[in-house]
C-alpha cells in the first residue's frame, strides 16, 4: 500500500456546525451510517477557513472527501466559506453538503449558484436528523464516485 492509499483509507469529513446539539445529532449519524471515517468539527466559519485553507495541496490524502456546512455560521458565513472552498482551496471538486434550518429559496438558489452539491433542510425531529445525516454519509462516502483528483 502506497502512502497515499495509507492516507485516503479511512474517508475525511469536515463538518461546520456552531449548535452543539446539532453537532452532537452529526456525531450520532455519522455512527449509525456504520462507515469508518474521520469526522472533524469546527463551530465558526472562521477557525473551519483558516483550517480548510492550511491543507496542503500536494497531500491529497489530507484533504476532506465530504464538507458537512451549515449556513448561518458566526463570523465567516456557510456561504462565505462555500465560496472559499470552492475558489481559494486545492479541493474545489469535493462534495459540499449545505444542512441548514433555512428554508428559504433565495438561501437554497444562493449556495447552489456557489456550485453546493445538496442542500439539506434540518430536520426537526432528532432521529430524523440523525437518519439524515446517516443517509448523507452513506450516499456520498460509500456510493458516489468522486473525481480522481481526490483520491
Amino acid at each position: 500500500m502506497s502512502e497515499q492509499t495509507a492516507h485516503t483509507a479511512v474517508p475525511r469529513v469536515i463538518a461546520v456546525e456552531d449548535n452543539p446539539a446539532d453537532v452532537r445529532l452529526m456525531e450520532e449519524g455519522v455512527a449509525a451510517a456504520g462507515v469508518e471515517l474521520a469526522l472533524t468539527v469546527y463551530n465558526s466559519g472562521r477557525t473551519a477557513a483558516d483550517q480548510l485553507r492550511a491543507i496542503d495541496a500536494d497531500v491529497p490524502g489530507d484533504h476532506p472527501d465530504l464538507i458537512l456546512l451549515d449556513l448561518n455560521l458566526p463570523g465567516t458565513s456557510g456561504l462565505e466559506l462555500l465560496t472559499l472552498v470552492r475558489t481559494e482551496t486545492p479541493f474545489q471538486d469535493v462534495p459540499v453538503v449545505i444542512i441548514s434550518s433555512s428554508e428559504s429559496r433565495d438561501d437554497i438558489n444562493r449556495v447552489y449558484e456557489h456550485a453546493a452539491n445538496a442542500y439539506i433542510t434540518k430536520p426537526a425531529d432528532p432521529d430524523n436528523y440523525i437518519d439524515m445525516i446517516d443517509a448523507t454519509i452513506d450516499f456520498w462516502i460509500t456510493t458516489a464516485t468522486h473525481s480522481p483528483t481526490n483520491e
